[in-house]
């Protein structure tokens, strides 16, 4: 019989490490597509800033269903393929401890040294910006190096 292959939460932590960008899918009266800088916690969150009033961030006050995907872009076609695609719920990050936690991981990840993102500038209007949070539901991964398999049958993790 043949083993089934297994992706777990290290692989998921490790191919997000040196990753920075994330192309997230949402859905209102169309499809929209939007890149956002992400940061991630040892559960797997992604946690980005995005302007509510982006076609993106109005749609998903409206619909907390989303897709992402998450890939080195420096990958050229003929290299193994490597890449990361998410189906989960999103939703505003609030309370101040929570919104502080999540800026500190982003700015941290990303070695964002900006002041002027800050939960103070947020709440004073200063910084449109605000905090979100991605829970993955599904979350599949492309590594033809890790997982020599057919493209289609690559392991996913649901959580």
């Amino acid at each position: 019989m043949k083993k089934k292959l297994a992706l777990t939460k290290k692989d998921v932590l490790e191919f997000l490490a040196d990753k920075k960008l994330m192309v997230l899918a949402t859905y209102g009266d169309h499809p929209w597509i939007a890149s956002v800088y992400y940061s991630f916690d040892k559960y797997l969150n992604l946690y980005f800033i995005t302007t509510p009033s982006t076609i993106h961030g109005r749609q998903m006050e409206k619909n907390k269903k989303v897709a992402a995907a998450i890939v080195d872009s420096h990958q050229k076609p003929s290299d193994v393929k490597r890449g990361l695609q998410i189906y989960g719920v999103v939703e505003r990050v609030s309370g101040i401890n929570k919104i502080n936690y999540a800026l500190r991981l982003w700015k941290d990840f990303l070695n964002v040294q900006r002041p002027d993102i800050s939960f103070e500038n947020m709440k004073k209007g200063l910084y449109k910006g605000r905090m979100y949070k991605l829970r993955p539901l599904k979350i599949k991964l492309f590594d033809q190096e890790k997982f020599k398999v057919p493209d289609g049958e690559e392991p996913i993790l649901e959580l």
